[in-house]
């Protein structure tokens, strides 16, 4: 089983959804202002950093290109953030940050920027979980199982190979400061508060991208530098950044927890059924899937998919797509 950050989260916000969304590919047709911001504005700073040896007037000019070949124009036209917004932005970025106090691990032949992975996490499903019962039977000539458990093993003790679980993903960057190594995290948001960096630990997407960033590098990732942009509809810009931590015993819960995820996805899949986790519905905004659900008639929530609705498969090594888990 393949899984990423945001269809992990998903699921653990709402099997429904993830039903809706991972299993069956339906989305909004239009994405939000927000997404299509935060795409375009980690298109430019991939280049900004990309190229951190330039000069600050090539690295702003390859930036703002970056944002325009990144801006997706089905954003609503009526959002305060728009491309010229972003640009500007980025402009402001660029003032802010002209000379960096951390360097890019690998510049300049390979700087580790925008590096997407997908790494075997090293743990396994249960056997009663990996495939089909008739694939099963095939592989082994035998339907009985004996109950082995161990995550970490690859072979159930009744002879049945299990399937590997993999995590992926696209970190934004792997860089050096003080003499340690993190992994760099890039955040657009409208709610840079003074708890906005609560958030982070604990937090799925930042320890599964300090963990990739050290099997990617070889080297040992203390963290994550969050580097937080706080763009408005009105007032200054706000920049502000935060050192999260990780150490061993963060990384094998995380390992754990995944894995616990991809077993209830992995039954769900297997049972058909899909439960609905209601305290999503209204939390924190109206889940984006809401006006299908609050449909009796299994017809109606079908029409109301395929009118307002788009089918797109999820694919977690798409920038575009990803950006989906970037902005908050």
């Amino acid at each position: 089983m393949k899984i990423d950050n945001f269809a992990l989260t998903m699921h653990q916000s709402c099997p429904l959804k993830f039903w809706y969304r991972m299993e069956n590919g339906w989305q909004l047709r239009r994405r939000s202002g927000a997404l299509g911001f935060g795409a375009a504005f980690h298109a430019g700073l991939a280049e900004w950093y990309r190229h951190e040896g330039d000069h600050v007037s090539q690295r702003l000019h390859l930036g703002i290109k970056a944002i325009e070949d990144n801006w997706d124009s089905s954003v609503p036209v009526d959002d305060y953030r728009t491309l010229q917004k972003c640009i500007q932005t980025f402009e402001e970025y660029a003032s802010e940050y002209p000379n960096e106090t951390f360097s890019v691990v690998g510049y300049p032949e390979r700087p580790m920027i925008e590096q997407t992975f997908t790494l075997a996490l090293g743990t396994y499903l249960p056997c009663r979980l990996s495939y089909p019962e008739d694939k099963r039977f095939e592989m082994t000539g035998r339907r009985e199982c004996n109950g082995q458990t161990d995550i970490f093993t690859p072979m159930c003790s009744c002879g049945r190979l299990k399937e590997p679980i993999e995590y992926g993903g696209i970190f934004d960057g792997v860089v050096e400061f003080g003499g340690k190594v993190y992994a760099l995290e890039h955040k657009t948001t409208s709610q840079l508060g003074d708890y906005y960096f609560t958030q982070f630990k604990p937090n799925n997407q930042i320890t599964g991208y300090i963990w990739a960033a050290g099997q990617l590098s070889g080297l040992d990732v203390a963290g994550a530098i969050v580097n937080a942009i706080g763009a408005y509809r009105v007032g200054k810009t706000k920049f502000k950044r935060q050192v999260t931590t990780r150490d061993k015993l963060d990384i094998e819960q995380w390992i754990v927890n995944v894995t616990a995820s991809c077993e209830e996805i992995a039954h769900h899949r297997l049972t058909g059924i899909w439960p609905q986790r209601t305290i999503a519905c209204t939390q924190y905004g109206l889940c984006e899937f809401h006006q299908v659900d609050t449909l009796s008639d299994p017809m109606w929530r079908q029409k109301r998919l395929e009118q307002d609705y788009v089918r797109e498969h999820w694919d977690y090594t798409r920038r575009d797509d990803n950006a989906e888990g970037k902005s908050s």
